[in-house]
């Protein structure tokens, strides 16, 4: 029974390692050493056979399935956090459940998540992740983080994150937007910011072929970007981790300012004056404006 499952501290290791960006975070928050926890990283890799990491000098960058495994292995501790504590009374903290979409988790929300626990170590954050904005329906959900015109029905609603889109390339590929237009065009469905509606904008005229890959999240369309096989037309929130690191650059200066945003529903069913919902909330708006 669990063959399969790696030791846990090798898991630990990992969670740490891909929360704070680097191994010798990691290394403080778990009483290691820096050595130890590459040595378990390395470990967990060689049993599921499969790189989890980049290694870009002193820092980290998940790969394509050390992207699809963290969110796992985060809940997975949760749970296992969560039940411990129900059971036993070890625990003070007070449960939240969040629900964000998956991009948005990855590229903006894990990256903060430090500073609230330091902020807030007495709530314990469920965090769930979605494809798609969706009805809270059962899960439990207290917040839920949706992309939208903010018009859902089924809790408050209060704008997170809305700015601009951007065309994003490697550094080599830069060029005017008529020149992009001719080019290898990445394609997210479900936006309204395509890229017939940026061209219609800065370039009229142009006669665009049909998309060289079509794909259902931003987070794909940024990493085959970066791999400089296309330009990617993204939310700037999404792209900023790329453009920080120098992986991806605007591909010209033209954008657009984004028609939808990213919400904060509170469904109907949750307790809008519990302090840990308010604090989160609060907490979400102020990362939101530092970004």
């Amino acid at each position: 029974m669990f063959n399969d499952l790696p030791p846990l501290p090798w898991l630990r290791a990992f969670e740490a390692s891909a929360r704070l960006g680097n191994f010798t975070r990691a290394a403080s928050e778990l009483n290691l050493t820096p050595s130890a926890i590459s040595y378990q990283v390395r470990a967990l890799e060689a049993q599921l056979g499969q790189p989890l990491f980049t290694r870009h000098r002193r820092e980290l960058h998940l790969t394509r399935l050390g992207q699809s495994y963290l969110p796992i292995v985060t809940q997975a501790f949760a749970t296992l956090n969560n039940s411990t504590a129900g059971l036993f009374g070890k625990s003070h903290t007070h449960t939240v459940t969040l629900r964000c979409l998956s991009s948005l988790t990855m590229l903006w929300l894990l990256p903060h998540l430090q500073s609230f626990h330091l902020t807030h170590p007495e709530i314990s954050l469920r965090l769930l992740s979605t494809s798609w904005s969706e009805d809270a329906g059962r899960d439990g959900i207290d917040i839920d983080i949706r992309y939208g015109d903010g018009t859902w029905t089924d809790g408050t609603v209060s704008r997170l994150i809305q700015g601009r889109v951007l065309p994003v390339s490697t550094p080599a590929l830069v060029a005017p937007a008529a020149e992009i237009a001719t080019r290898p065009l990445i394609e997210i469905t479900g936006v309204l910011d395509s890229w017939e509606e940026f061209f219609s904008c800065h370039v009229p005229d142009v006669d665009l072929p049909p998309p060289a890959l079509i794909v259902d999240q931003s987070l794909i369309a940024l990493d085959y970007a970066a791999s400089g096989r296309g330009y990617a037309l993204v939310a700037e929130v999404f792209a900023r981790p790329y453009l920080r690191d120098g992986r991806l650059v605007p591909a010209c200066p033209e954008t657009l300012p984004e028609r939808l945003g990213h919400h904060i529903v509170i469904p109907h069913s949750t307790n809008l004056h519990r302090p840990e919902v308010a604090a989160i909330v609060a907490w979400l708006t102020d990362s939101a404006t530092e970004a």
